[in-house]
């Protein structure tokens, strides 16, 4: 395939929004909008009479007509209802049933009982996808699509989600993961230039990375969405990324926020009409549950939002408002399960929160401001919050960019052999994937105390990295020691300012840094000779080809030859 047999596209399938981007005319990823203006697509099918709803139109049919709704399918695909728990099964919308096994919903479709399953219902909406696309596009024909899942998803729902698009007409160039997506959104993974290494944390208009940033960071990307938060801890080495730690949550999401909202305007209804909405109103709290939802995504770009429901209970209509401080106090329980999740996840890859230099946000629930405040909190001000990109949008256009990149590989070359001949398993599976890394730091040591990294923990084999270091003036060589790192915490307690008007002490701050230490094992010392006048430069490199293995080559600036060490 090649960029001349058509567009690409790329689809976020998720479990409660949907979205579909494409590579504009600038060569820049941009989410595609539906015949209604709408970019995030509630991934829901109605049906009332010979009416078939999609997406958002399909939502006010959960008021009117909710067992004839199907929604919250897609964590459903390609498994079998006896693995379905009861809280997948509780739904307001169409009762979740057994079809041979496997996972499904009974409508009524033009006056007539019919039973489809999940992969039914996946086709149908992920065809639907498909025509947005296509309608967005003019006639350009579809070459190919990456679709993300979440990095829970098992080989079998990714090969049921596979099949599922093919038999909705989408060509799949791959699946990749929903944080692998994010990643690609911000070109996190691919080089500026030849040669050059992602410069910008955060889209084109931000500040480069700091100088010691630029190749070796650690990142985590937090993804909230509507029905379950996950989190990933990833070491990032010159554009190359390894997963350290995974966390999937399926109780935190938009989802909670919208029932916080829910019951705040509630007890607002009851406070002036003085009038309680029944529990058994299924109706009423489907209305106000509507409406909630839109107050919410409202509040992500403005300070205070309204929600208005006609004839909301007993005939009364009502109309309330929040300001995002209030919300902010009412999302604080979700948010801070959120942090607490974090917190496990750097627990589960070994890393304290200061050892973290980038967050990346993705997931509609992370637009709202409260989430990145909490997390500012936890990580401090030093962390890079990648967050430029509607949170909403990213995953979608980061599949949009992997799918540029499969379709610009020259035909025939290994790039494209390589990337065509990756499976549809979970990463985790794939052994092409699957590298080793160096399991501790490797650098010079100055003084005898102070570790100058080189080589930082998990970089993957193999590794070449090379250094020109200054020389001081007059110096006729320079003595080298290499060794490996231990990475630990120092944590100081700094007391706070006395303030005379404060009547009890406050606590000490504690203060977590990152230090690196000489492990003592001098993996080797050798000398460079420098004799040309005047300050020079000694060009360092190392080469790791594999566990155990390592060249060193050291040499004055422009000299032909110098110390080689093979160890």
């Amino acid at each position: 395939m090649t960029e001349s047999a058509g567009a690409v596209i790329g689809i976020n399938f998720g479990h409660s929004y949907s979205s579909i981007a494409c590579i504009n005319q600038h060569g820049r990823a941009d989410v595609i909008a539906n015949e209604d203006g709408e970019r995030q697509l509630a991934t829901r099918i109605a049906f009332n009479g010979d009416q078939v709803y999609l997406a958002n139109q399909a939502t006010p049919q959960l008021v009117r007509n909710a067992p004839n709704v199907i929604d919250n399918f897609v964590n459903l695909l390609g498994r079998p209802f006896s693995s379905l728990s009861e809280s997948e099964k509780a739904r307001a919308s169409s009762p979740v049933i057994d079809v041979n096994g496997a996972a499904g919903f009974k409508v009524e479709i033009d006056g007539k009982e019919t039973v489809l399953s999940v992969h039914d219902v996946s086709v149908r909406f992920l065809r639907s996808l498909f025509t947005t696309a296509k309608d967005f596009l003019s006639g350009v024909p579809i070459a190919g699509a990456v679709l993300s899942v979440p990095q829970w998803f098992p080989e079998t729902q990714i090969a049921a989600l596979k099949k599922a698009a093919e038999e909705a007409g989408l060509i799949v160039l791959q699946v990749i993961p929903a944080s692998a997506a994010a990643l690609a959104a911000y070109g996190l993974t691919s080089p500026a230039g030849p040669g050059q290494l992602p410069a910008h944390p955060d889209g084109v208009d931000s500040a480069p990375y700091p100088t010691e940033k630029a190749l070796d960071r650690t990142v985590v990307v937090v993804d909230m969405g509507g029905s379950s938060t996950d989190l990933t801890l990833l070491s990032a080495r010159a554009g190359l990324y390894t997963s350290l730690a995974y966390i999937h949550d399926p109780t935190i999401g938009g989802t909670a926020l919208d029932t916080a909202l829910v019951h705040f305007f509630a007890k607002e209804f009851t406070k002036k009409t003085k009038l309680t909405i029944a529990d058994t109103d299924k109706r009423a709290w489907a209305k106000l549950r509507n409406e909630a939802e839109f107050t919410k995504r409202a509040l992500s770009a403005s300070n205070s939002a309204q929600c208005s429901v006609e004839s909301l209970a007993e005939g009364m209509d009502f109309t309330g408002s929040v300001n995002r401080m209030r919300f902010d106090m009412l999302a604080g329980a979700t948010f801070g399960k959120v942090v607490a999740g974090v917190e496990a996840v750097l627990k589960e890859g070994g890393v304290e929160a200061c050892q973290v230099d980038e967050v990346v946000l993705a997931g509609g629930s992370a637009r709202l401001s409260g989430l990145a405040d909490r997390l500012a909190g936890l990580f401090g001000e030093e962390v890079v919050m990648t967050d430029s990109i509607d949170s909403d949008q990213v995953i979608a256009r980061g599949c949009a960019v992997q799918a540029q990149l499969i379709a610009a590989a020259p035909e025939g070359s290994k790039e494209a052999e390589y990337m065509h001949g990756i499976p549809a398993i979970p990463v985790s599976s794939v052994a092409e994937l699957k590298v080793e890394t160096t399991s501790a730091p490797l650098g010079l040591v100055l003084g005898g105390k102070e570790f100058v990294t080189l080589v930082p923990a998990f970089t993957p084999y193999p590794v070449r990295r090379s250094f020109r270091l200054p020389v001081a003036k007059g110096a006729a060589s320079v003595a080298l020691t290499l060794d490996e790192g231990v990475e630990s915490i120092l944590i100081e307690h700094v007391a706070p300012e006395e303030d005379e008007d404060d009547d009890e002490p406050m606590e000490p701050e504690e203060i977590k840094t990152a230090v690196t230490k000489p492990a003592g094992k001098d993996i080797a010392k050798f000398e460079v000779t420098t004799p040309a006048k005047g300050a020079k430069k000694v060009e360092l490199t190392l080469t790791l080809s594999k566990v155990g293995s390592l060249t060193i080559e050291a040499k004055e600036e422009g000299a032909s030859e110098g110390v080689k060490l093979v160890l």
